[in-house]
């Protein structure tokens, strides 16, 4: 079709000639439908990137804060890579909002990040966790859970990347 899509690439720098996006998909949805039950292996798919950056401050020793939601995971992910790839030091907290458990997604990859960033948290939480879930994490909208677990952002190095009314929040926080 003529139809065209946007989503957030998720890799590094470094990885040549390879695309990775995180894509979620949704019965009915012209792409996603399209990506999950007819794309084959060599299938040409054409693509038109970037239209924006997202890339690590490099200057800067201050504390990062991560907020994203939903496709938001993608750029995130990408830069929380490159900084295990190339041995960044800094003090990194990746807040991440989905709706229930079963919206998280690179849980073991996060985890083996954090055993590669000297100073890294992954604090996932859920704004309508299901009952039938099995989850003790944090619950609520992710801005709210930033606002309850630092004491101060003052100085450190915020990025944000979700849905805009995430992103507004974010910045309003």
């Amino acid at each position: 079709t003529d139809e065209s899509r946007s989503f957030s690439m998720a890799n590094t720098p470094n990885r040549d000639g390879i695309f990775e996006f995180v894509i979620k998909i949704y019965q009915g949805g012209l792409f996603s439908e399209y990506l999950d039950q007819r794309v084959q292996v060599g299938d040409r798919i054409e693509v038109e990137a970037p239209f924006g950056t997202f890339t690590l401050r490099e200057n800067r020793t201050s504390g990062l804060i991560f907020v994203g939601g939903g496709a938001g995971m993608a750029p995130v992910l990408g830069l929380l890579r490159s900084m295990a790839e190339r041995g960044v030091e800094r003090k990194a907290t990746f807040y991440y909002g989905a709706r229930t458990a079963k919206d998280l997604c690179f849980e073991k990859e996060l985890a083996e990040l954090g055993e590669e960033l000297p100073d890294f948290r992954y604090i996932p939480a859920l704004s309508e966790p299901v009952a039938c879930e099995d989850w003790d994490g944090r619950t609520g909208l992710i801005t709210d859970v930033v606002q309850e677990s630092e004491k101060s952002l003052e100085g450190m190095d915020a990025y944000v990347c979700g849905p805009p009314p995430m992103v507004d929040a974010a910045i309003a926080t």
